[in-house]
């Protein structure tokens, strides 16, 4: 779905073995009839590199009278061309990074050049702000779509409710395809066409976006993003090279919208933009350089209820209920988007904690809709919910082993921060029916852990032929220190522990 009119070329070093020495070199020229930025130039450029570099050298030749900031030392001297200079910057050995799952974006594990024309990000939002302004304009067919859009509104709906349908309207009307050709890369195709073809990239439906919501009095900016896998930078020097994304900002609602989210609500931006380093640009006049806020674990919440009626042979039907809001209910509705695959894919995410698991039913009647959360209803067959043990069965607190500590931090220690999705909540609540004449004869131990990194809370409550248990995990953090991670890791070892406990049940005498 990109489409770009840049070339990469590969190359292939056969045979080599340890201690054997690659230099590679390349020239990059800024040379074309019209420079289709002006007289801006921007660069952002890793210094180092997971593999051990010997010596690497970045070298700029440019106009003299050409003033450039830079974020790191630059030796300057005369270029060989009368009125240029040439910046040179040398990095000696380099021992290389070694990558580990789940860390910060690169700019802020590795050393990085940023070189740029601009020397503040007002001026990158001006500069950026008659580039673009041109693009956004509205004719005729948007305008009925917008008043189509707010009719459909009760009386009386607030701006809230308008930006919510509006942007529902962008990203179901509009796909996600990028023709990155020539200043494309940076520049928004006009909003009409836009909308004529109904495709466009990031800057493209952000753009859309904006002046649907301008034809309905709502004042918005667009934002451009670097996302949070990439890493942050530093405030100097400012240029557009550090953004690789676009999306839209309602400063009287604080609300970020992503227009490519398909399968996002408005309130559930995604997780590669929260933590995000942005330049909110201000329809020119300026332009605000900041990071948008991480969601609450509050707001990332998923809700487990079952009712598991399990039979003397350790099988077990299951009515199975998940809500689910926040950043994880966009994943939700890509997978199960279709109803034809539907069962295949809730057995898929399933069958793994369940082996066996053949779902009957599933009802998910609102899950088209972004602007309601994630409710899927469905029925259950699982063969071996329980295991054999003498005359009775066993089974683990919740059906399953869980494995959070191998899944989430498998390593015994780490070089760097861990970052997860997002803060989150996750509560389950499973009621156990006994097989007719069985009794409970051991049931877990209900337990509490109360850190400044999670919380987690089990409530074992086992009386006769039926027992629940209920379960409360709460990550207060997205990202975790090397320190903290030892922390963590010991957090989720007892979590494990405590869910790893069995009911064992056997049939009364």
């Amino acid at each position: 779905r990109m489409f770009y009119d840049q070339r990469q070329q590969r190359v292939s070093f056969n045979g080599l073995r340890v201690g054997d020495t690659i230099e590679v070199a390349f020239v990059k020229r800024d040379t074309a009839a019209r420079n289709k930025f002006d007289d801006y130039f921007g660069e952002l450029v890793p210094l180092d590199d997971v593999l051990p570099t010997r010596r690497r050298e970045y070298i700029l030749e440019a106009p003299a009278g050409r003033k450039l900031s830079f974020n790191q030392p630059v030796e300057a001297t005369p270029g060989k061309q009368p009125g240029t200079t040439i910046y040179r910057l040398t990095v000696g050995e380099r021992k290389g990074i070694r990558p580990e799952p789940n860390m910060p974006g690169w700019t802020e594990i590795a050393r990085y050049l940023h070189v740029s024309t601009f020397s503040d990000w007002d001026a990158v939002g001006r500069w950026y702000w008659n580039l673009v302004r041109e693009q956004l304009v509205v004719d005729a067919k948007i305008r009925a779509a917008v008043q189509e859009v707010l009719a459909g509104l009760p009386k009386g709906a607030d701006e809230r409710a308008k930006v919510r349908a509006l942007y529902k309207h962008v990203i179901t009307s509009t796909r996600y395809v990028g023709l990155e050709f020539g200043i494309h890369g940076f520049k928004p195709y006009r909003t009409t066409d836009v909308y004529d073809r109904r495709f466009g990239d990031c800057k493209d439906k952000a753009s859309l976006l904006k002046v649907m919501l301008a034809e309905a009095g709502v004042a918005s900016h667009l934002v451009l993003v670097r996302t949070r896998d990439q890493g942050t930078i530093g405030a100097t020097p400012a240029s557009l090279s550090a953004f690789n994304h676009a999306i839209t900002y309602v400063p009287s609602l604080d609300l970020y919208l992503d227009g490519t989210a398909e399968f996002s609500g408005p309130e559930e931006l995604p997780t590669g933009d929260q933590g995000a380093t942005v330049l909110i640009v201000k329809d020119g006049a300026g332009a605000e350089l900041r990071t948008i806020p991480t969601s609450t674990a509050a707001a990332n919440f998923q809700s487990v209820r079952e009712v598991v009626t399990l039979a003397s042979d350790g099988a077990a039907a299951v009515q199975h209920d998940l809500t689910v809001t926040g950043a994880g209910a966009a994943g939700w509705r890509s997978i199960l988007q279709s109803s034809d695959n539907r069962r295949e894919r809730l057995t898929n995410a399933w069958g793994a904690q369940f082996p066996g698991l053949v779902v009957d039913d599933i009802k998910a009647p609102q899950l088209g809709d972004v602007l309601q959360p994630v409710r899927i209803t469905s029925k259950w067959q699982v063969p071996t919910w329980a295991q054999a043990q003498g005359e009775g069965l066993r089974f683990p607190a919740l059906g399953h082993r869980t494995g959070l500590t191998q899944s989430l931090a498998g390593q015994a220690k780490r070089e760097h921060d861990l970052v997860m999705a997002a803060p989150s909540t996750e509560d389950t609540a499973v009621d156990y029916v006994l097989p007719k004449g069985w009794k409970i004869a051991q049931s877990p131990a209900s337990k509490a852990i109360d850190t400044p990194l999670a919380l987690f809370r089990l409530e074992v409550d086992a009386r006769g032929d039926r027992a629940t248990v209920k379960t409360h995990l709460e990550y207060r953090k997205s990202r975790f220190t090397p320190a903290e991670y030892r922390a963590l890791r010991d957090f989720l070892s007892q979590v494990d522990g405590s869910l790893d406990q069995v009911f064992e049940i056997r049939p009364e005498r």
